[in-house]
């Protein structure tokens, strides 16, 4: 057996018995030189930053673009050796610093060693990660009927089925770039343990899902209702966003039982949707904090929609037989406060059509739209019904 193929084996006995620090301490005795182990976005797994630093950034480093799977780069500029180590459709970086060119063909055989360890730590946690994330966004979205307590044993973090946590959702807000969620979460995991925030998170295409314990009242078991506050919520969104150059949206739900944790991803959801049909945009939204309609967005779906269709339904069914836009006529007169030549200009239409449009309403409805009674219930079933819709709770 060669040397290079036996100390390879001891490598990885090292790293399932000790972790990566025995990899990584092994190539600094044999290199001489500074040693830094990255996943692909580039966050140090190795050496453990989580102690002596006191920004966030430092935990994270710039890899060169375009380093081939399995090859290596050398960065004159800086004196840095990348070292690509790939694995699963992913890959991990072997950062060697300080080292002079001359040293880098017998520095590319020594990590060859670490290779086959490499792959094996980083493909344990990827699997297990990405298994357990795709699992969980399928049971919050209600898209599994997967049980809860096969779900968390996947996870790497110990989860109490018996303690309470809630849903916070992070989206990106109007025309933001395209933006990697990974890197996001990877950002946010490490912020928000450096708040003493135990959150876990997870990716969605759309947005980043925090799903955090609950804090208790001075040791008790009495739940902090203020907790978290909106300025530490509003704190982090702008780290984040400072971080990635975007604009941002948050949303919290309320606190559940793990089994329940879903009711909690909803009323994120509601607390992303609602400000935004209000013409708001860079918000920190709690479901709690949504006044009336926190009260109505608590009954159950079914009640919901009887509550939309007995305020809109006629008009809802005028539309779809008839393909007109009174809904939409509807909509556009409640966003800007019932003012008519506003309604007319946002349309495109004549006022006289508009004055059409909504004596057709009245007759439909059977109301009269100068009421402030009954422009308040249209207010609140309109925002109801396009929430419902727009989150596909309607059916």
């Amino acid at each position: 057996m060669s040397l290079v193929l036996r100390d390879a084996y001891q490598l990885v006995d090292g790293v399932l018995d000790e972790g990566l620090p025995f990899v990584g301490s092994y190539l600094e005795k044999m290199v001489k030189r500074p040693i830094v182990i990255t996943d692909n976005k580039g966050q140090i797994h190795y050496p453990d930053m989580t102690d002596n630093l006191s920004q966030i950034d430092d935990m994270f480093i710039q890899l060169p673009p375009h380093i081939p799977e399995n090859k290596h780069f050398y960065q004159e500029v800086d004196r840095c050796l990348y070292y690509c180590v790939g694995f699963s459709g992913s890959s991990a970086y072997i950062v060697v610093k300080d080292l002079p060119a001359g040293m880098i063909p017998q520095t590319v055989y020594i990590l060859t060693e670490a290779k086959l360890a490499m792959k094996c730590y980083f493909s344990k946690i990827n699997k297990g990660k990405n298994k357990f994330e795709k699992e969980l966004a399928e049971y919050l979205s209600l898209k599994s009927s997967a049980n809860i307590r096969d779900i968390i044993k996947l996870s790497e973090k110990y989860l109490d089925i018996n303690r309470p946590y809630f849903v916070s959702l992070l989206e990106l807000e109007g025309a933001s770039p395209e933006i990697d969620w990974q890197l996001v979460r990877s950002y946010s995991y490490e912020y928000l343990k450096r708040e003493k925030v135990d959150v876990i998170p997870i990716c969605l295409p759309e947005c980043l899902v925090l799903i955090v314990p609950a804090r208790f009242k001075n040791n008790s078991l009495e739940i902090d209702p203020l907790w978290p506050e909106i300025d530490d919520i509003s704190k982090y969104k702008e780290v984040v966003e400072n971080r990635f150059n975007i604009r941002t949206s948050l949303g919290i739900g309320q606190v559940y039982p793990l089994l329940d944790l879903n009711k909690s991803y909803n009323e994120a959801r509601i607390a992303l949707t609602l400000p935004r049909l209000m013409g708001k945009k860079g918000f920190v939204q709690k479901f709690t904090d949504l006044g009336v309609f926190a009260f109505v967005f608590s009954k159950n779906a079914e009640v919901m929609r009887e509550y939309c269709l007995k305020t809109l339904g006629k008009l809802i069914e005028y539309d779809e037989k008839n393909d007109s836009e009174l809904m939409l006529t509807l909509r556009k007169l409640v966003d800007n406060n019932f003012n008519r030549k506003a309604t007319a200009d946002s349309l495109f239409v004549h006022i006289n059509t508009l004055h059409y449009r909504l004596t057709k309403i009245e007759q439909i409805l059977e109301i009269n739209l100068s009421r402030i009674d009954t422009r308040l219930n249209l207010f609140s079933a309109l925002k109801v019904y396009d929430t419902l819709r727009i989150n596909g709770f309607w059916g």
